[in-house]
């Protein structure tokens, strides 16, 4: 009873200052399971559109977290390359509900990820390997829109799964990453999304070769580098890949 009526004290006392940040931090504390049910339930009950919109909701509250996890702003000059050529790749997706963000973030690894609903996420190590060449940054660009194109985040990984990979409390940004990259999508998806990257990045005029390029550029810096070496753990042999890309199948 005591304990009651010093939360009423309390509440009483600060008032308006109180309950609209209470609020605040309830709001935010449910949104992410919200649109995580709301987006699981949109596969077998919505439509296309709103499976479309719910995702995108549910990967915007993903990307908030996952963006927070890295200290340091990228130099604007590099920032503006991403932004630059996910322009360009995104006006070449005929699906116009699809809407893309790409972000440059600092980080020890080189890799690029995509979150569900369309944000790409690229890390600084990775775009020095390949910000001379734009064609082939374009197409790891493209392949983690492939990712989403291709719906690979709903057919691979449960939603539950994914939500505490991207939230979960780690001690860097270094870990959130090396724990997504640990989640890898099957050999076959990551093949679908090497096609999926190198159509896209063709389709937005991009040189088309660069695929097989980008792949035997990273492969030759590869040694030594232990962040490198884990983006290609996470994916089929790269002779795999690029014999594939260079058959087109």
């Amino acid at each position: 009873m005591l304990r009651l009526l010093v939360i009423a004290g309390l509440l009483l006392f600060f008032g308006a200052k109180l309950l609209p940040r209470l609020g605040s931090w309830l709001g935010g504390r449910s949104r992410k399971p919200f649109r995580q049910a709301k987006w699981m339930w949109s596969w077998f009950a919505g439509t296309e559109a709103e499976a479309i919109q719910a995702e995108y909701e549910y990967g915007r509250e993903c990307a908030r977290q996952f963006a927070a996890q890295f200290s340091g702003k990228a130099p604007r000059e590099k920032q503006e390359v991403v932004a630059a050529v996910g322009s360009r790749l995104a006006d070449a997706v005929k699906d116009r509900r699809r809407d893309f963000h790409f972000s440059l973030v600092r980080a020890s690894l080189s890799n690029a990820y995509a979150l569900p609903g369309g944000f790409v996420f690229i890390t600084e190590p990775l775009l020095d390997l390949c910000a001379p060449d734009r064609d082939e940054l374009a197409f790891l660009l493209g392949h983690e829109m492939g990712h989403v194109l291709r719906g690979h985040a709903k057919s691979q990984l449960t939603a539950r799964t994914f939500l505490h990979a991207v939230t979960a409390r780690l001690s860097g940004a270094g870990l959130m990453l090396r724990q997504l990259l640990n989640q890898g999508y099957s050999r076959e998806l990551e093949l679908e999304a090497d096609r999926e990257g190198a159509r896209l990045a063709a389709a937005a005029g991009f040189d088309p070769r660069a695929a097989a390029r980008a792949l035997r550029r990273l492969a030759r810096v590869s040694s030594g580098n232990a962040g490198l070496a884990e983006y290609f753990s996470s994916h089929p042999p790269l002779a795999e890949r690029v014999q594939k890309l260079e058959r087109g199948c």
